[in-house]
């Protein structure tokens, strides 16, 4: 029985999540794929073009439309700001855990669901996915919602659950492709088919559904053919009489598996194994535990369909991990998709531990549990505190706050999954408003583009007199609301009229000053790439020796 306190230790848990969820609105966007993404978005915006996907002047042949479209339209009510870019990613992450509660509830019972919706919440690559956002959000998030309006349909749904799961499975293909579409169609798959339920696959019901799947994809194809189809001599990646929607339909997904037209790198099987512990914490190991159990349950049972059990999540886990791992680009957000699936799975087997009563092992998994918490919150505090000397009273109140409230729930006699979910969550929340609101900040402090736009700010420098040589920032052009473009050396060294600014590094800056060209002013900021951090950077005793430097010159003729 769910009782009254059990619902206000819920909302409570909900409460200290969605404080870190609205600090990571307001973190200025790095120079990476999310200030990339938001100047295509701005692109948009200030060309009110919403057809044509543009790059730094060039066409953009990657990604489809809705993340730039929805960015665009924030722009529009909220100004170009972090907050407004981020914003869509917020909401459906947020629609994204109440389909899971829904999904959960559906393939069990209402204490999985919510379980389930806690565990997706609080995972770690989730909540950082609406900080440093890029397609994946919106893309896990159409997709559990498709996948639970396709389970609805399959188990006597109305006429509106078909629509629906259309119009998600469109918007995840607008979003980043076939995979909006095929995985939620793979989790129904193996649904039915673990459940012998041969005339539910062939049911003329997912006609409709793939009829209406494809009038809601029309918009995008339509952007692309009239961008690309139509203009077959335009050039992309060095090739020509490309077509934008064979491109989105066949090639952006399966040219990144196979590593064509792309570059593929080094292919580690084992890279989503071990990336998932740290991705999905504090969960990670009972996500481990669980799809292991309901393996062995499968084995055990030769496949054979037992009531209460369902392949609804663990055969998509399964699918995407075989397809992923053997895919020449892998990168930790691919995850992403997997976390719905991962929390009602681990659910699932947490609320059967109860239901049977295993004392013992909810006792273990409890304790584990509670390390867990306690060890990110103090590994969390030694990381400020060392690499970048934060306040130790202002960091380690919270902490031990948190470290005491997580101490007395472990001990409580509280129900074991309440128990569990409250040390989880809260030394997951913990963790993460401390990166946000002290951690990402001393980051940013090494982000030179950020740097420098705050100085062309408060210099008033005129940005239409503002370019690049050899590199670009994304988080300059994003910081400023404004999109430069790029110069080469004989471009600048025949360029006739005022004075003018370059943003270059320090190989540009050489370069210069070979071809004698004395730039009349010299602003410097200190750079690093912080979006892929290392050791040796976040090591204060030899941190400098891993900085550029990026410079912001005025060029006189």
């Amino acid at each position: 029985m769910f009782s009254f306190q059990d619902k206000k230790q819920y909302l409570f848990l909900c409460f200290i999540l969605s404080i870190c969820y609205v600090v990571g609105l307001f973190v200025p966007l790095m120079n990476g794929d999310a200030s990339h993404h938001a100047n295509i978005a701005l692109h948009m915006y200030q060309n009110n073009n919403y057809v044509d996907l543009i790059d730094r002047g060039k066409d953009y042949l990657d990604k489809p439309h809705v993340l730039f479209w929805l960015a665009a339209a924030c722009y529009h009510l909220f100004g170009v700001t972090p907050f407004a870019y981020k914003l869509p990613s917020l909401l459906f992450s947020i629609a994204a855990v109440w389909a899971t509660y829904k999904t959960g509830k559906r393939l069990y019972n209402a204490e999985a669901g919510r379980l389930a919706a806690l565990i997706l919440a609080s995972a770690q690559a989730f909540i950082l996915a609406c900080m440093d956002v890029r397609m994946d959000a919106i893309l896990t998030a159409c997709i559990i919602l498709a996948a639970w309006q396709l389970l609805e349909a399959a188990t006597g749904g109305k006429w509106y659950n078909i629509v629906a799961a259309a119009l998600f499975m469109a918007l995840g293909f607008s979003t980043k492709g076939m995979a909006g579409i095929i995985i939620p169609c793979a989790a129904l798959f193996f649904y039915l088919l673990y459940k012998r339920n041969f005339t539910g696959i062939f049911h003329i019901k997912w006609i409709a559904t793939a009829l209406f799947t494809l009038v809601f994809m029309l918009p995008v194809l339509y952007c692309y053919y009239l961008q690309f189809d139509l203009h077959p001599e335009k050039e992309i990646r060095g090739m020509t009489h490309i077509s934008g929607v064979k491109f989105i339909l066949w090639g952006q997904n399966i040219e990144r598996l196979d590593g064509k037209n792309w570059g593929g790198g080094k292919k580690d099987y084992f890279f989503y194994f071990h990336t998932l512990l740290w991705a999905f914490l504090p969960w990670s190991l009972l996500a481990y535990y669980a799809a292991g159990s309901r393996l062995k349950d499968l084995l055990r049972t030769r496949l054979a369909f037992l009531h209460h059990t369902e392949a609804f999540t663990i055969g998509t886990v399964v699918f995407v991990f075989i397809v992923i791992s053997g895919s020449q680009f892998q990168l930790p957000h691919y995850l992403n998709i997997l976390f719905p699936f991962l929390a009602i799975l681990t659910a699932a087997k947490l609320v059967k531990l109860d239901a049977q009563s295993r004392t013992r092992s909810l006792r273990v998994i409890t304790w584990l549990q509670t390390i867990i918490a306690l060890l990110i919150v103090i590994l969390v505090v030694i990381l400020c505190v060392w690499s970048f000397s934060a306040n130790i009273v202002l960091i380690g109140l919270p902490a031990l706050a948190a470290i005491l409230y997580i101490g007395w729930w472990a001990l409580s006699n509280k129900k074991p999954l309440l128990k569990m979910a409250t040390v989880s969550v809260t030394g997951i929340a913990l963790v993460n408003f401390i990166l946000f609101s002290f951690f990402y900040p001393q980051l940013l402090r090494y982000e030179g583009g950020l740097n420098l736009a705050a100085i062309a700010k408060e210099k008033q420098i005129d940005l239409s007199k503002t370019y690049f040589y050899n590199t670009y920032n994304f988080a300059f052009d994003f910081k400023n609301n404004h999109l430069s473009p790029t110069l080469f050396l004989d471009d600048i060294k025949n360029k006739q009229g005022d004075a003018f600014w370059l943003l270059t590094d320090t190989k540009g800056m050489d370069s210069l000053k070979l071809a004698a060209i004395s730039p009349a002013e010299v602003y410097e900021g200190k750079h690093f790439r912080i979006s892929r951090l290392n050791a040796s950077f976040l090591n204060p005793a030899t941190r400098q020796n891993q900085l550029d430097t990026l410079y912001l010159l005025k060029v006189l003729h």
